[in-house]
């Protein structure tokens, strides 16, 4: 609500955090959940892998909404532009 009264600058800046954050976090977030498949493959005990896949999926979704507000971002960025 309060997000259009930023700079550009400031939506810039935000932007770039954003994104930044957001594709590490979705690339580790893919790398744990691939590696409790491989684990689960590999027959090991269900809890290690349960639980790796699990903070492996929410590292990835937490990526996923670093990324939605990066692109916020730029759209609004675009849109103060004008």
């Amino acid at each position: 609500m309060g997000q259009h009264k930023l700079k550009t600058s400031q939506h810039r800046m935000l932007w770039w955090r954003h994104g930044a954050l957001g594709f590490i976090s979705i690339g580790a977030g893919l790398s744990v959940t691939l590696d409790a498949s491989a684990q689960r493959m590999a027959n090991q005990v269900w809890w290690i892998w349960t639980v790796e896949g699990t903070l492996g999926l929410i590292v990835f979704m937490s990526g996923l909404g670093f990324f939605g507000s990066a692109v916020r971002h730029l759209v609004l960025m675009d849109l103060s532009k004008k």
